[in-house]
This record gives structure tokens, C-alpha cells and sequence, in this order.
């Protein structure tokens, strides 16, 4: 019931993400026959707005989560509470005050998008903080961020393929409607089923909002995970932005042949997820990250001889081969920060989850920002048609470059698995 919240989180941000430009500023001729509601010029205020607000909330929402005092726990009444203005919000977004180009709406989406950013940090940063508290193994805690990873993947295919079908039925306002109601029922299942367990005041945090976050940034191998784990963010959302490009321009293929390739990663991860916690007895999740970071870093870097030495069969191949490290950043990182929250917890006696989440997903939304500048500006300056190519073929390869410098923090971490099962029976919690 755990896992099954992220499904509905899932869908929530893909469905977003993937059609909110489209629907207010339509390309002219649509199939949908949409008007433009926003000035295209514009429409990228609201989102940077709005990611403003999103990454200033994670470490709030993270601090306030873990000092809160409620009878039904730390995390549970976040997650309950916050989960139904999170679907108001989602499907606000849909009815827009103005029907035609109007800087109303332009004021609007911004306020609904930050407003949607806000209570879905309010809901997920304390749903992952529930992750090191649910559980009390490695084997265990692999064993839920599976079912979360299995579970993440669906929500996005659920978001791609059935907001399609939703809309060409019956329009945009119904399909937020559908998939935002859908949602929030999933979402509720965590709180409805899982028994949060109550922490001590003792070990509740006795620090101030800034200075939880600088212990937190001062944890060495918090950092070491986080420089790689940031590194292939910016390699996933490089891939993503540059795959249409690369699609048409290099391989031949309409640009929303790319979908079908990013569909088949997701297809492969979903069928990968499920090994994991049998990997992960074998070997340590630094050792699988070590690994199938490395394939993704090649991946990256391959995608620049797309359509020379590398055929359309062969790039195909490839994209959903990527769906092997997919699986995993899915899966083994949201492991990694609750073994590296409980450590931080039993070493200085205050429970501080919650921030650890808060923490990475701030960062994580400026390294993000940063790929969505960065790759626009590769395509402008090196080109990004037939003629001009440079621009598509060095964006993958300097994505991969950059996993690649992640790695070699993340070789420095030095967490051994058996440390924390060790420390958990010292303190006879296993």
C-alpha cells in the first residue's frame, strides 16, 4: 500500500509536465483544435516561477516533517492532508479563467503551477522520508523501493499513454478530472493503510532549519551520492529534451518516433525492477550504481554517432537498453538516502529523514533547471538541423561526460552494507 501512493505521484507529475505547454500554447494547426491561451514567448515564466517555489519548499517541508508532534506520526498526516489540495491544484490547471490568449491566464497557470509544486513537495518529501522508517533491513528496504520503482513506472506510463486517450475522447478538463481523482485515491492508500511508527521527542530534531540543512550537506557520503546522483539527472533530462531532435534530425524518423524509444526504456525498467532486490544480496547498491551508471554514461555518449556509425536499429537498441539504468535510479538511490538518514539518525540521535529528501530534491531541481538551459544553448551555438548537427551529436556525449565525473565521487563513498545492520543491533533495533 506503501509502494502504491507513488503511483498516483507519478502520474500527477508526468501528466503535468508532459502537456501543460501544450495545452495553453498549442502549436497553430492541432489535433485537439486548441487555442492558444498563454503567449508561447511566456509560457516559460510560470514553470521557472513555480520550480522557484518548488525547490525553496522541499527543505521547509522537510524540516517542519521531521519536528512534527502529530498523534498519527511524522509523515502519514503530510501525506493525508496534503494530498487532496494537491489534486485540486491538478485539475485546476485545466480550467483556465480566459478561453483565448489572455495575460490572465498566463497569471493563472502560474499561480496553480506553483500551488501544485508546493503540495506535491508537501506530500512527497515526507512519503520517501516513510521509506528508512518502514523498514529495518537492506533487504527490506530494497524490497519497498522496488514495489516504489514498479510503481513509479506505471504511474508514468498510465500519465503517457491514458492522458492521450483521455483527451481525444473528452478534452483536457476531463482528463485532469479523471487522472487527478484516480490519483489521489492511490495516493491515499499510504495513508489509509500504513501505521506510522511514533519517534521519541528525544530524537526528534533540536536544530534549526539552517543548520539541519548544513549537517546534512556536511554528511561526506550524502555528498559523494548526491554529485552522482545529480550527474545522471542531468544525463536523464539531456536525453529526454534532446531525443525528438535527435530522432528526426539524426536518425531519419518523425519526432514522435522518440516516444515509442522512450516507451521501450520504460518497458525494459519495469522488467528489470523485479531482480533488483536478488542483485542487491550479491552486491552493494554502490556497486550497482557504480555499474549501471556507466552503461548509462556510454549510452549517452554513443547517442552523438546516432545516424553515422551507428544505425536507426542500433540507436533504437540502445534508448531502451537504457531502461537497465533507469530501473535502477528508480529503485537502489531512494535506499541509499534512508541507509544514509537512519546512519546520520543513530550516530547523532536526532531523526532527520525527511531533510535528507528535502535536501537532495532541492538540488535535484536546480541541476534539472540547469540541463533545460544548458541543452537549448548547446543546439543554438553548435546547430541542431541536417545541415548543422554539431549541437545534437556533442549533447549526449558531454551528458555522459558528466555521469561519468559523478561517478568518481561516488567511488569515495565508503557506507558498507553491514555497518548500519551492525549499528541497528547495537541499539537493538533489529
Amino acid at each position: 500500500m506503501y509502494a502504491l501512493g507513488y503511483l498516483g505521484i507519478a502520474v500527477f507529475t508526468q501528466t503535468t509536465v508532459k502537456w501543460y505547454q501544450f495545452y495553453y500554447a498549442p502549436p497553430e494547426a492541432n489535433q485537439f483544435a486548441l487555442r492558444a491561451l498563454v503567449p508561447i514567448s511566456l509560457i516559460g515564466v510560470a514553470m521557472v516561477l513555480a520550480r522557484i517555489v518548488d525547490g525553496l519548499a522541499d527543505p521547509v517541508v522537510a524540516y517542519y516533517s521531521d519536528r512534527s508532534r502529530h498523534r498519527l506520526g511524522r509523515r502519514i498526516p503530510f501525506i493525508l492532508y496534503g494530498s487532496l489540495p494537491l489534486a485540486a491544484t491538478f485539475i485546476l490547471l485545466w480550467f483556465p479563467p480566459v478561453r483565448g490568449e489572455s495575460l490572465l491566464n498566463l497569471v493563472y497557470l502560474a499561480v496553480m503551477l506553483s500551488l501544485f509544486f508546493i503540495f506535491f513537495t508537501v506530500v512527497v518529501a515526507p512519503y520517501l522520508a516513510l521509506i528508512g522508517e518502514l523498514t529495518r533491513t537492506g533487504q527490506e528496504r530494497m524490497a519497498v523501493t522496488t514495489l516504489q520503482g514498479v510503481a513509479q513506472v506505471l504511474g508514468v506510463m498510465i500519465a503517457e499513454a491514458g492522458s492521450g486517450l483521455l483527451i481525444a475522447a473528452w478534452g483536457f478538463p476531463v482528463m485532469g478530472v479523471v487522472l487527478g481523482l484516480f490519483s489521489l485515491l492511490t495516493v491515499l492508500l499510504t495513508p489509509a493503510f500504513v501505521k506510522e511508527e511514533l519517534v521519541p521527542p528525544q530524537e526528534a530534531p533540536a536544530v534549526s532549519l539552517v543548520d539541519s540543512v548544513q549537517m546534512t550537506l556536511r554528511n561526506r557520503n550524502f555528498a559523494l551520492y548526491l554529485a552522482s546522483y545529480l550527474a545522471i539527472w542531468f544525463g536523464i533530462n539531456t536525453l529526454t529534451i534532446a531525443m525528438p531532435y535527435i530522432t528526426e534530425v539524426l536518425l531519419g524518423k518523425s519526432a514522435d518516433h522518440s516516444g515509442y524509444l522512450i516507451a521501450g526504456a520504460f518497458v525494459l525498467a519495469l522488467l528489470v525492477s523485479p531482480f533488483l532486490p536478488k542483485v542487491a544480496e550479491r552486491y552493494s547498491k554502490k556497486q550497482i550504481m557504480l555499474a549501471t551508471s556507466a552503461l548509462f554514461a556510454l549510452i549517452l555518449a554513443a547517442t552523438g554517432l546516432f545516424g553515422t556509425l551507428i544505425p536507426y536499429p542500433a540507436a533504437a537498441a540502445l534508448v531502451v537498453l537504457a531502461g537497465v539504468p533507469l530501473a535502477v535510479i528508480f529503485v537502489v538511490p531512494n535506499a541509499m538516502v534512508a541507509d544514509l538518514a537512519e546512519l546520520d539518525g543513530l550516530e547523532h540521535g536526532q531523526r532527520r529523514e525527511g531533510m535528507f529528501f528535502g535536501v537532495q530534491g532541492l538540488i535535484m531541481k536546480v541541476v534539472i533547471g540547469l540541463s533545460s538551459l544548458v541543452t537549448p544553448l548547446l543546439f543554438k551555438a553548435f546547430g541542431y538541423s541536417a545541415a548543422r548537427p554539431l549541437g545534437l551529436q556533442i549533447a549526449g556525449p558531454l551528458a555522459g561526460a558528466a555521469v561519468l565525473l559523478g561517478l568518481c565521487a561516488l567511488s569515495r563513498y565508503d557506507l558498507e552494507e553491514g555497518v548500519l545492520a551492525a549499528k541497528r543491533v547495537a541499539r537493538g533495533l533489529n
